[in-house]
């Protein structure tokens, strides 16, 4: 499917280089990007533009903004006015990405593809061939199944997720003293479908969300899609019945945020694979430092604007490919001590 086409006319470079960056995150295909001044001498049609986006921070006089209402009367729809972009580093320029995203979204007819469609999930029928980790000694004859999770991690993923994290669960052991919770843009027709294709090599049991229901150890709960859910005061998930905050459910921000409130930290967070910045707003607003955040290599993810939005943010603690993200949290479980009762000695 092509990507939408955009134009940007923008006087400032850094604004620029910004927004560019931004539109190439959210799938857009940025295919000028030049100073107004410049767009006299540009062939429109040639250009087949879905938008353009203008930004303007010099007052010019009126002789010297003609080009602005040439582009006002023309047929291809035209987003004015977006507020400045803050730095990258600042903790609000993924709200200020989605607020862009969201505008884009409003004036154009052809949007970019964000969650992941079923025919990916038929390709991810057949077993990883990475051998799977051994489980580390120390768990071996220990049973921690039909036993609540002491520790929970979130997988946030979007376009290209679903094979990234089936590699990564099927090369965990099972017998690991935590659950996890599996963030997917996907159609909502297909949740059940993720559910069985993810879990079917895996040493871990995919569940679809059922409100009330303790989320064990050894298990992976699917993120409903349409409504958000959090957990109460004793651990347990509750439907809030709503439709999740921002452009596509579930919200990983979402996720993140609710899981915080309850697990603080005894939670986790990884970015796979995907579009967007969905993620990156909420690791920024975690208030504890410890707390893991890792993401996958870009280069080794179909898609890698999560990723590297999260990593942008100076938050993400680890980087590495399914593979090594499931090493290193079997390290990681392995001296947090969670959960490890003494052999009781006779």
């Amino acid at each position: 499917m092509a990507l939408p086409r955009v134009g940007i006319l923008a006087d400032d470079r850094l604004q620029q280089h910004l927004l560019k960056s931004a539109l190439i995150h959210f799938g857009f295909d940025v295919v000028i990007n030049t100073d107004p001044q410049r767009f006299v001498l540009l062939d429109q049609s040639e250009l087949q533009l879905d938008a353009w986006l203008v930004d303007i921070r010099q007052e010019d006089d009126e002789e010297n903004m003609q080009w602005l209402e040439q582009l006002l009367d023309g047929d291809v729809p035209v987003l004015l006015g977006l507020e400045k972009a803050p730095q990258k580093t600042c903790t609000t320029f993924p709200k200020w990405e989605k607020r862009l995203y969201g505008k884009m979204r409003e004036i154009i007819k052809v949007t970019p593809v964000v969650a992941e469609d079923v025919a990916v999930l038929d390709r991810l029928n057949v077993p990883t061939t990475s051998p799977r980790i051994p489980l580390p000694g120390i768990f071996a004859n220990q049973n921690f199944s039909g036993k609540a999770a002491a520790q929970v991690w979130v997988l946030g993923a979007s376009l290209g997720g679903p094979g990234a994290v089936k590699d990564f669960l099927d090369a965990l052991p099972g017998g690991l003293p935590i659950a996890f919770i599996y963030a997917q843009h996907i159609d909502p027709r297909f949740e059940e479908t993720l559910c069985k294709t993810i879990g079917r090599h895996a040493e871990y049991e995919l569940k679809n969300f059922v409100a009330g229901e303790v989320l064990n150890c050894g298990e992976v709960l699917v993120a409903p899609i349409t409504d958000e859910f959090r957990f109460d005061g004793d651990g347990l998930p509750r439907s809030l019945e709503r439709a999740w905050p921002g452009p596509y459910g579930p919200s990983i921000d979402q996720v993140i945020l609710n899981v915080n409130e309850y697990y603080g930290q005894r939670a986790g967070y990884i970015l796979f694979s995907g579009m967007g910045n969905d993620g990156s707003e909420a690791v920024m607003s975690l208030s504890n430092s410890q707390v893991p955040v890792w993401a996958q290599t870009p280069q080794s993810c179909a898609n890698a604007s999560m990723p590297e939005s999260a990593i942008e943010t100076n938050r993400v603690n680890y980087i590495g490919d399914p593979y090594q993200l499931a090493l290193q949290l079997v390290n990681c479980v392995k001296h947090s001590g969670i959960n490890i009762h003494e052999p009781i000695h006779h």
